[in-house]
């Protein structure tokens, strides 16, 4: 298995992985236009010889052997330039009363922008059947290998917005608390607004004032900053790479927006770099992961490596094969099983 820039060419598998990727999926709309924009800034952005700040990559999983587009993952390298980009702020106020002896304390919502400008991973998507292996946490880590190698596109802070809670119909507890009084449409209608048309809406219709967290229904207090079941072995992943959640959720379904130090990201630090100095078929190795240090032509995949002290490396013509490399070039790795 191998990932790889988006080309043009992938708009109809993306377009199936996306229709396949239900509800809340913002990053990956099932909308045929949108989706060819969004491929058309991906393959943009891989032409950027210096950063412009607007980058949007996106990369997909490729099946070596059918030629299968059966996965996405993507890196906005800042976001709120262009449109803002808004959260939820988790606050507590206290209050006293000295008279009664009464210590009050609060949780408040505010809405913010305090995360513009750091960049974001997002557009996560296997397909079931591909779900082994690692291959998830291959499609999710491949990331930090690519902001390793090209460290000036991006922000010294990432993040990530974890799926928030909702049911097999699309009913939020947290939207319908919330924000449903004020777009006045279902939960996976503004969802798929929001993916398709922009935020300017929350702008527009959104409270401006604080949120008493006590004032919301029970069933409401009780998602804030909790990922779908699906997106939790994500976020035990992403803090074992050094993500925290700081008290940012989002607007809509209330899901944990996960922040961290860019260069204190676990792959970054721990990855080394190498240089191909044989191709031989026959080794018995360490499995790691493994990518290029390209840019327009990343690559990366999961294969056998023989590292020296010196960072001299033995790989497979099929690793050679995979990452379109040759003896003299450079190699960044990480031990697979430590992903």
């Amino acid at each position: 298995m191998r990932i790889r820039p988006v080309t043009p060419d992938d708009h109809a598998a993306i377009l199936t992985l996306a229709e396949s990727a239900g509800i809340g999926m913002t990053s990956l709309p099932a909308d045929a236009d949108v989706l060819h924009d969004k491929i058309k800034k991906g393959v943009e952005s891989f032409t950027h010889q210096s950063p412009t700040g607007d980058e949007s990559f996106l990369f997909v999983l490729e099946d070596p052997n059918s030629d299968e587009v059966v996965g996405t993952t993507g890196i906005k390298s800042h976001i709120g330039r262009n449109q803002p980009f808004y959260s939820y702020r988790l606050n507590t106020i206290t209050q006293q009363c000295r008279d009664l002896d009464i210590l009050s304390k609060h949780q408040i919502l505010n809405v913010t922008n305090d995360l513009t400008d750091a960049s974001e991973i997002g557009s996560l998507f296997l397909k079931p059947q591909y779900r082994r292996d690692r291959l998830g946490r291959l499609l999710s880590l491949c990331r930090f290998m690519f902001i390793a190698a090209h460290p000036h596109y991006f922000a010294d802070q990432v993040i990530a917005e974890m799926r928030g809670m909702h049911d097999r119909d699309g009913n939020s507890p947290f939207y319908n608390s919330i924000a449903r009084h004020f777009f006045e449409m279902k939960f996976a209608q503004a969802d798929y607004y929001n993916a398709t048309r922009g935020n300017q809406f929350i702008n527009d219709l959104m409270p401006k004032y604080p949120i008493y967290v006590s004032l919301l229904p029970k069933s409401a207090r009780d998602v804030i900053g909790q990922p779908h079941p699906q997106s939790e072995p994500a976020r035990i992943m992403l803090e074992n790479e050094g993500f925290k959640w700081n008290g940012y959720i989002d607007v809509f379904d209330g899901g944990p927006t996960l922040q961290a130090d860019t260069a204190r990201l676990r792959t970054i630090t721990q990855s080394k770099i190498g240089t191909i100095t044989a191709i031989d078929d026959g080794i018995t190795a360490e499995k790691y992961m493994i990518s290029n240090e390209r840019f327009d032509r990343f690559a990366c995949c999961a294969g056998r490596l023989l590292a020296d002290d010196q960072n001299q490396l033995t790989i497979t013509p099929n690793i050679a094969r995979l990452l379109a490399v040759d003896i003299g070039d450079t190699l960044r790795y990480i031990p697979h099983q430590t992903i």
